[in-house]
């Protein structure tokens, strides 16, 4: 399934248990975020029964139960025998459970409990429109109703200009963001439009990414090690735990610290692994001393893919500011680098040397950047993006009339009225579109219907998508389906469609409606009018 229009849920996700305790007002609220990365996840929250909410992060989680080796979720799953969203939902309960405790303590007794929820998501802003209605599907399946989904790079850009607010930020400056994660890195840029009484950002040219998180480096590293050790000591059980050691001191020491500069050595140890020594190799007694140019070998791959990225998106920025005839058309004032990866001091000294005019800024604590700009999206009077960018063409396919002249030797069929048609796109949502929030665009559809059952009055349209610069005009192999919409007009009065009787003496009618899409968040949702007027119902599902 999957985003169903209508649905009578209780508001909130979870309903508070009956108590003698005092009552609160019914407007307090509370915003909880949750960040979920492929190395770490966390939550943050806002209570809004304040002129200035204060966004506070959850921070005692116990172990380190958040640092889970995507080498090993394969395994779990096919272990655990339930597909994937049922986990991410099991996933999801866990976590707000620990983080209600915990928020639940730091208040008055039953506080927390008789506040409106809502929910807020963090996705990265590369996933595809189906990886996000899953999101969404594993969020409900985990009792949250009232939530919606941020892209990660916009909630890290809202918290970092947050902050930045009072320290020289300026109408029209623009930044990039760099959204560097374990698995994904996204890039996205923001002008500022308006600084008081509220932050509020545009969207500058449609956002990228690439799959060069830094789990990327862990797979280099081990593979490093294979090549040192060879595959019978690597796979030797007794070794197991001296690699994790190395492992987990690369993970959360080396990736953050190296700087690449000069001959500096840098040695991991294999703990109680019992590895036979190769000097020429530099292992010595379970240490391997490494050179900096065999970290680079690591790194610079990697760290490449994303320079390239970085690269594009601020030439994208320059180049649409120059045909607005920006004053500052020329200036991007910085860059910023969030997300664990985006802590890395070897990436930000790389992304200087290629931008020297450009500040490559890390902001504090680059991380939670991401789940604490996730609840100021639903803070509006602090901060707001106000438009995006289009990140590919939305459409749909319909049978047009054929044009001996421009459709010939494209394909044609005769309708049951004798009529040639030929299938042609017509393109709703254009990337690079500027799409002001919240916006609702209308698809207008006319459908002739010869009865009015149930059968008829249920059926299936394909939205479409294509990610090419330019669109083409009809469906090719660019032109993929995005989603299948149910729509339902069984809720529709019938003296609203137009009878009348077709050329072949049958009686029909004639149903005019709109499918409306509104853009506010990192998800499309859609919504059915007829006549300007919210009726029937509409479902999309993402095979």
């Amino acid at each position: 399934m999957d985003q169903k229009i209508k649905q009578d849920k209780p508001a909130g996700g979870v309903i508070p248990h009956p108590s003698n305790q005092i009552t609160y007002a019914s407007e307090d609220q509370i915003i909880i975020a949750l960040d979920f990365g492929t190395t770490f996840s966390g939550v943050a929250y806002a209570f809004l029964n304040s002129k200035n909410p204060r966004v506070i992060r959850v921070e005692d989680w116990p172990g380190n139960a958040f640092l889970f080796p995507a080498s090993i979720l394969k395994h779990n799953l096919e272990r655990l025998g339930k597909p994937p969203v049922d986990v991410a939902a099991d996933f999801i309960q866990a976590i707000y459970k620990y983080a209600m405790e915990k928020i639940t303590s730091d208040w008055p007794d039953g506080y927390t409990q008789r506040c409106r929820k809502q929910f807020v998501l963090s996705v990265p802003a590369v996933w595809s429109d189906k990886a996000k209605d899953l999101t969404l599907q594993a969020a409900r399946k985990a009792g949250f109703y009232q939530v919606t989904l941020v892209k990660e790079p916009e909630a890290a850009a809202l918290y970092a200009l947050t902050e930045f607010k009072e320290r020289g930020l300026a109408n029209g400056d623009a930044f990039v963001i760099c959204d560097a994660g374990g698995g994904t890195v996204d890039l996205i840029s923001y002008e500022i439009v308006r600084l008081d009484p509220r932050l509020e950002l545009i969207e500058l040219v449609p956002g990228t990414g690439c799959m060069a998180g830094s789990l990327n480096l862990n797979n280099r590293f081990e593979e490093k090690v294979k090549e040192l050790v060879g595959e019978a000591q690597f796979n030797d059980p007794k070794n197991c735990r001296g690699f994790k050691t190395a492992m987990d001191q690369f993970d959360s020491q080396t990736k953050q610290a190296f700087l690449g500069l000069g001959d500096e050595l840098h040695q991991f140890y294999f703990g109680s692994a019992k590895l036979k020594d190769d000097q020429q190799k530099g292992l010595v007694r379970n240490c391997w001393t490494m050179k900096n140019a065999e970290l680079k070998d690591i790194f610079d791959p990697v760290i490449a893919d994303i320079r390239i990225k970085v690269l594009e998106q601020v030439k994208e920025v320059m180049k649409k500011r120059l045909s607005e005839n920006h004053p500052e058309a020329d200036k991007v004032k910085a860059i910023l680098l969030v997300g664990g990866f985006g802590a890395s001091k070897y990436l930000k000294a790389q992304l200087v040397q290629d931008h020297p005019t450009i500040q490559v800024i890390q902001p504090h604590d680059a991380w939670s950047a991401i789940v604490k700009g996730a609840v100021l999206t639903r803070i509006s009077q602090k901060v707001m993006v106000v438009s995006t960018q289009a990140t590919r063409h939305y459409g749909v396919s319909a049978h047009c009339t054929y044009d001996y002249v421009e459709d010939i030797g494209y394909p044609k069929f005769m309708n049951a009225y004798g009529n040639w048609k030929t299938p042609r796109m017509t393109w709703y949502i254009q990337r690079g579109e500027d799409l002001q929030r919240p916006q609702k665009i209308c698809f207008s559809f006319y459908r002739v219907l010869h009865s009015l059952s149930d059968e008829d009055l249920m059926f299936k349209k394909s939205l479409h998508h294509c990610e090419l610069i330019s669109a083409p005009v009809r469906p090719d192999p660019t032109v993929v389906v995005n989603c299948s919409l149910q729509v339902d007009l069984r809720g529709v009065e019938r003296t609203k469609f137009r009878e009348r009787i077709d050329i072949l003496g049958v009686q029909c009618w004639d149903v005019h409606f709109d499918l409306v899409v509104t853009i506010n968040s990192a998800i499309m949702m859609f919504s059915l009018e007829y006549n300007g007027e919210e009726m029937g119902s509409v479902e999309a599902k993402y095979d």
